[in-house]
């Protein structure tokens, strides 16, 4: 007599009895379904060479059959810093499309999607350690050294790239470029680049070019694995190299009250003719007292004078005391942006004594 227990197989007996054939119960049940991914999109971002709020764009999707869907209205998508902390929450639209104005403070930030439901959850990087380009104030540098470039000579611009947490970015190429000033605005074509150089140990980069027109010029880190890319843009003047040579006053001595005659000839430089007079300009004159260190407007006849055909000036001034003269040539300038093409001229000092 066969005694069966009750096991969770079945059990099969041959017909004569002794062979006993077991066959295996069905698996287990399958584990839980892995979770569907989701994903984030993000446009890229705008981002500026000084502390200032990003405005970041994109989408989130999930998978759907063997492609990826929209994510629902109202999920919530969270913006973290490097170090946990929520930089900006915002919620994803109809679309699946969402927007966030925030702080980036240094940069590595990271958008994340929690799971939902089927789905897992998704991440993405919206952004690298943050780069900008500084001006060394500490080196009295400016946005162009010299700060106003003579056309067709060499200028200088110098920049320091760093990560806006503060590491100097040694290494690295930056590249500068110029632009034609379009009629309104910041240049978004005809960018030109003039030259490039690599960043020495202390991030510090130099690059040289030569000025020959007006427009923008813009310099520029295009980004590493570790670090985001930035442009720091600007206008940019160049100007005529003029200068007063052959300056002279007369009489000396003179007597008080007397006019003296300031002459001189105002010549202008360019790269195509090198030094040639300039005429119909007008020149105006400075005088300082001795004893005094401020200059002031001279009395001159008719306020100052005009250059003749071939650059040549005489102004009559009247002298009342022991002092020096010095005449100038502005051609109206009074900023950058007046729109001169001539740089300011300053003559040599002339000595007069006055009895």
């Amino acid at each position: 007599m066969i005694t069966w227990r009750t096991t969770p197989r079945a059990l099969v007996s041959s017909a004569l009895g002794a062979t006993l054939v077991l066959a295996s119960a069905p698996a287990a049940s399958a584990s839980a379904a892995e979770p569907l991914p989701q994903r984030i999109l993000v446009n890229p971002v705008a981002l500026k060479n000084w502390d200032a709020d990003v405005v970041v764009t994109g989408k989130v999707q999930r998978r759907s059959g063997d492609g990826w869907a929209s994510a629902p209205a109202g999920q919530k998508v969270t913006f973290t810093w490097p170090e946990g902390e929520t930089a900006a929450t915002t919620t994803v639209r109809s679309d699946g499309s969402f927007r966030a104005t925030f702080d980036p403070g240094y940069g590595n930030v990271t958008a994340r999607v929690d799971a939902s439901g089927e789905y897992a959850e998704g991440r993405a990087l919206v952004m690298k350690w943050l780069s900008r380009l500084d001006i060394d104030s500490k080196r009295h540098d400016h946005e162009t050294n010299p700060e106003y470039p003579f056309r067709g000579k060499k200028f200088e611009v110098r920049r320091v790239l760093k990560a806006r947490r503060g590491e100097k970015l040694p290494g690295r190429k930056v590249v500068l470029w110029w632009a034609p000033r379009p009629k309104w605005g910041y240049p978004k074509t005809g960018w030109k680049a003039l030259g490039s150089g690599t960043t020495d140990r202390n991030g510090r980069v130099v690059i040289r070019a030569t000025a020959w027109k007006d427009g923008w010029l813009r310099t520029t880190f295009a980004g590493d694995a570790h670090y985001a890319p930035v442009e720091d843009g600007y206008p940019f003047w160049s100007y005529y190299q003029t200068a007063i040579t052959k300056f002279n006053a007369s009489p000396e001595p003179a007597r008080k009250g007397q006019f003296i005659t300031l002459s001189g000839r105002l010549m202008r430089w360019t790269a195509a003719s090198g030094w040639r007079p300039v005429k119909n300009k007008h020149i105006d004159a400075n005088v300082r007292v001795k004893g005094t260190s401020r200059w002031r407007d001279a009395w001159c006849y008719n306020g100052g004078t005009s250059t003749d055909a071939k650059g040549w000036f005489r102004l009559g001034c009247q002298a009342t005391k022991d002092a020096s003269w010095q005449a100038y040539y502005v051609n109206d300038y009074r900023s950058p942006q007046s729109g001169s093409l001539d740089f300011p001229a300053m003559s040599a000092i002339d000595y007069v004594d006055v009895r």
